[in-house]
């Protein structure tokens, strides 16, 4: 009986953190009125020949035209620097990443010290916009000043609805969407700000050496006192994550994970953790009882049950992902427990993830 109480109470805390996580997702507005100042696109990309021709082509048609769209190729293998061109939009091309650099932020330095705009939108090269994405990003900002943008996430094939615990965790562990959104980062994909607000945070080079840029420019906004809020996009704002297989979207998330973790407020942190608990109690007992013949098992299937619609209506906020991946949620949730450990391990080791052909140390 003891067994049981402590299940329920788990399971109870479980539900109770998974509504004050996400308790209101700050969805990006729709109505605001046209924005007036001149934005500068920048684009940092290494090895994005798949992608960027969909974004850059995305950029083109859009109801609200931007100053300038400025690409700049981190020193890519591919074919990402004729691509660009192609398109006329502004390439920069750097060689020879300083030692001291995480590349993407060496990449947005650069584009955003040689942008003319009274305001700088950085575009991750997997994002996706509709005819009016980006002038309801510039829209957001003029209301709002500096923010940014999760992407909804348009999965494709099977294995990138393995993500969908990791979009989760990601907006719950930064507090947007508490009752009362602490706002503790933003998020990488989209971020757009003023030129005096990014010159004001002495723009990426005061996060030269950040993995996880996103995190730590917040940080360095909030110590300036520079306000920013963070939204969730729906399908005018879209990305599809790691598009190159299973073993990209590992990868991709371990070089992340666990340092994004470590920035994260006990509290915080202990809500996401009681969250994964109660889905983890839920879905071990369920098989367990089953497989015993325990006559709990009506119990725990019914926590079960709960906890797909729960999922369910949730991750319809931050993506489309296959309903298998959400009635059999173990499956996505195994993967992110495999990835956490491993992220955990690499960090706490001073081991490296190699990324689009570089070998990352994850931040301490």
């Amino acid at each position: 009986m003891s067994v049981l109480w402590f299940d329920l109470i788990m399971l109870v805390l479980g539900f109770g953190a998974f509504a004050l996580l996400f308790w209101r997702f700050p969805l990006l507005p729709q109505d605001q009125a046209r924005p007036s100042a001149s934005i500068s696109v920048i684009i940092p990309a290494r090895n994005e020949a798949k992608t960027l021709p969909l974004l850059l082509g995305d950029l083109m048609s859009q109801s609200f035209s931007p100053y300038e769209i400025i690409v700049v190729s981190d020193a890519s293998e591919d074919d990402t620097e004729s691509i660009a061109r192609s398109f006329g939009v502004r390439v920069i091309s750097l060689k020879g990443k300083p030692a001291n650099w995480v590349g993407k932020c060496w990449a947005c330095q650069a584009g955003a010290k040689a942008a003319a705009g009274d305001s700088l939108v950085f575009l991750d090269a997997d994002v996706r916009l509709s005819p009016d994405g980006l002038r309801r990003i510039a829209s957001a900002h003029a209301a709002h000043g500096a923010i940014s943008v999760q992407p909804w996430h348009a999965t494709q094939r099977c294995y990138e609805s393995c993500a969908l615990v990791f979009n989760l965790v990601h907006i719950g562990a930064i507090g947007s969407a508490l009752p009362r959104p602490v706002n503790l980062g933003l998020f990488g994909p989209v971020i757009a700000l003023s030129r005096a607000d990014y010159n004001a945070i002495g723009g990426h080079e005061s996060v030269k050496s950040a993995v996880v840029e996103d995190m730590a420019l917040a940080g360095v906004l909030r110590s300036v006192d520079v306000p920013f809020r963070v939204f969730v996009g729906d399908t005018d704002i879209s990305f599809r994550m790691y598009p190159g297989g299973f073993a990209e979207l590992w990868l991709g998330f371990t070089k992340n994970l666990a340092t994004g973790a470590a920035k994260t407020p006990v509290w915080l942190f202990l809500l996401v953790i009681l969250f994964l608990t109660s889905i983890t109690t839920a879905a071990l007992h369920l098989v367990l009882t089953l497989a015993i013949g325990h006559p709990l098992a009506w119990f725990y299937g019914a926590c079960y049950l709960l906890w797909v619609v729960a999922l369910f209506v949730a991750s319809r906020r931050v993506g489309r992902f296959h309903p298998l991946a959400i009635v059999f949620y173990p499956a996505p949730l195994s993967v992110f427990l495999a990835v956490f450990l491993q992220s955990m391990v690499i960090r706490l080791f001073r081991g490296k993830v190699k990324w689009k052909g570089r070998a990352i140390e994850l931040e301490r």
